[in-house]
């Protein structure tokens, strides 16, 4: 960095804009290079799931406690139904158990709030460009390795607001399937840990499922694909960049939740040069452990398939607090 107070950061996700949004706040002046024409296009408006389950603090609080402004679409879910093969579950929590939030290009998305948030703090973002890595200070360009894609369908329906997930082989191997439903939109899609060409198949065998087990009607259906990234490592600054969100391989190791994962990675990068700390040290500190946990339980996951959803469902059925299954 030539001048310690400019800093140049590559891709404008979560995780980038997050950061930007911190150093503007404390005076620093921040370009974003964004290879897209805006924010939020690996997304289609599909809901996704802000969990709420991997701290007691619940995670709007954070939000707010990382200098960023939820005005963006959150909608608390405190129940789901969850079915694997022979088994189902019904849960309820006293707290959220996720807030459902919409991803994409368009108002009301995480991404458009978090860009004018950067925006009127000063921070400049250039659209449809490209640095090299070696002339910007942040690394926040999304996952660099495929690990999982997601297979679904945005539409309306008439079908109440709900969650429901389906754990089977035969519909996403190694991974899950989601139908989420909030005021008459839905999202519903089959998220796939292999067999990644047969993506389009194993979403109907999931609609058709989902068919089956609610009153679902599927109206203005359109399709969409978009895939994750993680891998584990003790270091997330090489060659002096420090790498934030997916770029870091932050991600959650069982089922691919990284939203909250971005915004933290964020921040804590931005708070690294603020007050020049170890970054290494601040998201170690904060959620490698969680990290190594769930790589323990994706390796559970894969190893027993089937076996292990339905041992999955009668524990969710006993447990008295679904947010600390």
């Amino acid at each position: 960095m030539n001048d310690p107070k400019v800093i140049k950061i590559l891709g404008a996700g979560p995780s980038g804009l997050t950061t930007a949004i911190n150093l503007a706040q404390n005076d620093y002046k921040v370009i974003i290079y964004e290879k897209n024409p805006d924010v939020g296009m690996r997304f289609h408006g599909d809901f996704q799931g802000l969990e709420n389950w991997s701290s007691k603090e619940d995670v709007l609080t954070s939000v707010k406690n990382m200098s960023l402004a939820v005005n963006f679409y959150h909608k608390p879910f405190y129940s789901g139904y969850f079915y694997s093969l022979s088994s189902s579950a019904h849960v309820e929590s006293t707290e959220p158990m996720f807030y459902l939030i919409q991803r994409g290009k368009g108002a009301g998305t995480l991404d458009y709030s978090l860009k004018a948030q950067a925006i009127k703090l000063g921070v400049s973002i250039i659209f449809n460009t490209s640095l090299d890595y070696a002339d910007v200070d942040i690394i926040a360009t999304g996952p660099k390795r495929i690990n999982m894609m997601a297979f679904g369908i945005t539409f309306v329906t008439n079908l109440k607001d709900i969650a429901m997930v389906i754990l089977d082989n035969d519909i996403s191997p190694k991974g899950y399937a989601y139908l989420l439903v909030s005021d008459k939109k839905a999202t519903l899609a089959t998220v796939l840990f292999e067999q990644f060409k047969l993506g389009g198949k194993y979403l109907e065998k999931a609609i058709e499922k989902f068919k089956q087990i609610s009153e679902l009607d599927i109206i203005n259906a359109k399709k969409f694909a978009g895939y994750g990234g993680f891998f584990l490592s003790k270091s997330a600054i090489r060659e002096k960049k420090i790498y934030a969100g997916e770029a870091a391989g932050f991600q959650d190791f069982l089922f691919g939740f990284g939203i909250r994962y971005a915004i933290t990675s964020g921040y804590l990068a931005a708070k690294s040069i603020i007050e020049n700390v170890d970054y290494n040290a601040l998201w170690r500190s904060k959620f490698y452990h969680q990290m190594k946990t769930s790589l323990s339980n994706r390796a559970f996951y894969e190893l027993f398939g089937n076996t292990i959803y339905d041992y999955l469902m009668e524990r969710t059925r006993k447990s008295k607090d679904p947010r600390g299954l």
